[in-house]
């Protein structure tokens, strides 16, 4: 086996053109290093050096050599400064997963980071919670944020909870219902959009029906494009549900609220990680990032960038 102190010994013989120059320069007996270029010629079955009345040679075999060794020293110094910038969170890659509600927050984290350490790549997928939960356990992402009321008590999650909302009606902003309490028999009188069967909203919604001895409302269109809803709702008198937190989308896309009565379904937000998860410090820094984010979105706060002493 050749051991990298073997081919540093073998580039100071090159460079010197002498075992005396070679073993000052290394600070080792001149025996040692003749071991040393000894060991690897036996290793290569090849004579590196001819040995002249003063200093030596390289042969072919050593010129040829010295490309590669002088190559294999270059990437192990550059390996041990990647796992020490991977070490201190300034280079890798950040895998996230995120649901619609908060890509925002997410991007604004990616650049707070960015403009930290730059050499951090990052991997974004945007799903539905279910989903990104499936996507988590197959290791396809580090983290997500989103909705976590169906992991809170995943024996293989780990979440950390960072909010609760409310889920409340959303509708076009010239609907009869925008802005009002509205009761679950005046609900009836409208068609709806909602996500797919396994979306928590959608499950909410019919349970709420359901609880009040009431049919359930006509489903018009069933849909996990957000974009799909949008449009409907502001072209269509459709009604649908949504976390009162999203503020962004209701107001950028020029939609109200409105309040179903006895409606009491609260979204919980959280950070979600595999359990037993060997985090990196590139990893806990995003999160830092992501939750100053997150926390600034309840609380209308200006986010200061820097990371926390420990960190730095």
């Amino acid at each position: 086996m050749i051991h990298l102190r073997q081919l540093k010994h073998f580039l100071t013989v090159f460079d010197h053109g002498s075992f005396l120059q070679a073993s000052q320069t290394a600070n080792i007996s001149q025996p040692a290093i003749s071991k040393s270029i000894h060991s690897l010629e036996q290793h290569y079955g090849v004579t590196l050096f001819k040995r002249l009345p003063r200093g030596v040679e390289p042969t072919t075999f050593a010129i040829a050599l010295e490309q590669h060794a002088r190559r294999i020293l270059l990437d192990f110094e550059r390996s041990n400064y990647e796992m020490s910038v991977m070490a201190q969170g300034s280079s890798g890659v950040v895998r996230i997963g995120v649901g619609r509600s908060f890509i925002h927050s997410v991007n604004d984290a990616i650049l707070d980071l960015h403009a930290l350490h730059p050499g951090i790549d990052y991997s974004v997928m945007t799903d539905h919670a279910d989903r990104l939960h499936q996507a988590l356990l197959g290791n396809r992402i580090d983290l997500y944020v989103g909705m976590t009321n169906r992991v809170m008590h995943d024996p293989s999650c780990l979440v950390e909870s960072l909010s609760t909302d409310k889920y409340v009606g959303l509708c076009s902003a010239d609907h009869p219902f925008a802005g009002k309490p509205v009761s679950i028999d005046e609900l009836l009188l409208y068609d709806w959009i909602v996500p797919e069967i396994e979306e928590a909203g959608r499950t909410a919604l019919e349970a709420y029906f359901t609880l009040h001895k009431k049919p359930k409302p006509t489903f018009k269109i069933v849909t996990n494009s957000i974009e799909i809803v949008y449009q409907s709702l502001r072209q269509t008198r459709l009604l649908s549900v949504m976390p009162e937190g999203s503020q962004y989308e209701m107001q950028s896309e020029e939609l109200a609220r409105f309040y179903p009565e006895n409606f009491e379904f609260e979204r919980n937000v959280g950070i979600v990680r595999r359990q037993n998860f060997s985090s990196t410090p590139l990893i806990e820094k995003y999160i830092h990032h992501l939750k100053a984010r997150l926390n600034a979105l309840d609380n209308q706060a200006p986010i200061p960038l820097q990371e926390p002493a420990d960190q730095l």
